[in-house]
């Protein structure tokens, strides 16, 4: 309960004071009596004047009647959240998002922002979002660029930018269009038939064997093949098929289902394979039956081994020379549209990519020939 008090303000000394009134005080004609309360929370006291001609006992009887308003001392100001705060805090948004098909983010691409964010606020060094300048986003894209290739940049920093859009900045007051890092377009890198005639000589796993032909021959991504399990995903009868899908414990990259024929001897191998692993669920698990991860570091050893630069070998690589092999050979791109699953042709049309060096030379020769010299010959 808040209580009311009644008061004058008397000089005294000079000086108005708050005394209480005293029934038994005599007040002048012309007295302004006051109201004095303290609400509930507040570190002041509110105050209401009583104007007019009062008694003490009128001004007394306002006081019983009078009952303040429920009042709230004003809450502290919110202190800003910090970088690492957000962070926190996007780290569990991402976590516990939830895509249209009903699946969470892959655990890569949580990974992926795990790394990122924290690199991003390790190196500029700053400890509230209104504190980061044009300045640092270029520190950090040049810190970027010492240690991976362009297009990698690029990925990153649409990762940093989703999460300065959770701390309530947009990346582009930081940085004009000309300084933001975006991919270059340019063809796809494919293997040429000699690169993988060297790569599968020199590979002396088996597992890794058939995955990597597996990868060739399907256009599958990397996770899609890390997860492939015999049960849910292979069709090893008459008419071999493998089919990529959504499940409970892993999504595809566009969540759509699509089914790619079976090359026939790698059909053949992947029966022989399972000949000798009855009892496992993956088709190419590490030794304790769960995904390998290791896939990529596999791949650049057999290129060593190879006599190719290491650098250029990456596992997409084979799911690109897939589609670019087979538009080259006249498969219809609508049939390789649905083999990689594309939501447009135009993603597709990409694989298109010309022919170089030697093929292309030899193109070239197909089509002009002695062509000049036999047209000569008949004149």
């Amino acid at each position: 309960m808040i209580v009311v008090k009644l008061f004058t303000r008397p000089v005294v000394g000079g000086k108005r004071k708050w005394v209480e009134a005293n029934p038994k005080g005599k007040y002048p004609e012309g007295t302004v009596f006051y109201l004095r309360w303290l609400p509930r929370g507040a570190a002041n006291y509110s105050v209401r004047a009583l104007k007019g001609l009062h008694s003490y006992r009128t001004a007394m009887r306002e006081c019983v009647a009078f009952e303040p308003e429920e009042e709230t001392a004003p809450s502290p100001k919110a202190q800003p959240r910090t970088l690492d705060e957000l962070r926190t805090s996007f780290l569990h948004d991402k976590r516990t998002t939830r895509k249209k098909d009903g699946t969470p983010l892959d655990r890569e691409t949580i990974k992926s922002y795990e790394l990122v964010t924290r690199s991003f606020i390790d190196t500029i060094k700053r400890t509230l979002p209104s504190q980061i300048t044009k300045q640092d986003m270029r520190d950090w894209i040049n810190a970027l660029r010492e240690k991976v290739e362009h297009r990698t940049v690029c990925n990153l920093y649409i990762l940093v930018a989703c999460y300065l859009k959770f701390c309530g900045i947009d990346h582009k007051t930081l940085l004009p269009q000309s300084e933001r890092p975006s991919p270059v377009a340019h063809p796809p890198a494919v293997y040429t038939p000699d690169e993988m005639t060297k790569f599968f000589f020199n590979v002396v796993d088996e597992r890794d064997s058939i995955a990597f032909e597996f990868l060739l021959k399907t256009g599958a991504r990397k996770n899609e093949m890390a997860y492939c399990d015999w049960e849910n995903n292979l069709n090893l009868g008459p008419v071999p098929t493998v089919k990529f899908f959504t499940r409970e414990d892993f999504r595809v990259k566009t969540g759509k289902y699509r089914e790619v024929p079976l090359e026939k001897e790698l059909a053949a191998r992947l029966r022989a394979w399972r000949k000798r692993n009855p009892d496992t669920y993956l088709v190419f698990p590490r030794e304790d039956g769960k995904p390998e991860d290791n896939f990529l570091r596999n791949a650049k050893g057999v290129a060593e081994r190879a006599g190719m630069d290491r650098t250029k070998v990456k596992l997409n690589k084979f799911r690109d020379t897939f589609a670019t092999w087979h538009l080259r050979k006249g498969v219809d791109i609508r049939t390789v549209q649905a083999w990689l699953g594309h939501a447009s042709i135009e993603m597709t049309q990409k694989y298109l990519a010309p022919q170089e060096g030697a093929a292309a030379q030899n193109e070239m020769n197909t089509t002009f020939g002695h062509m000049i010299t036999n047209v000569a010959a008949e004149a």
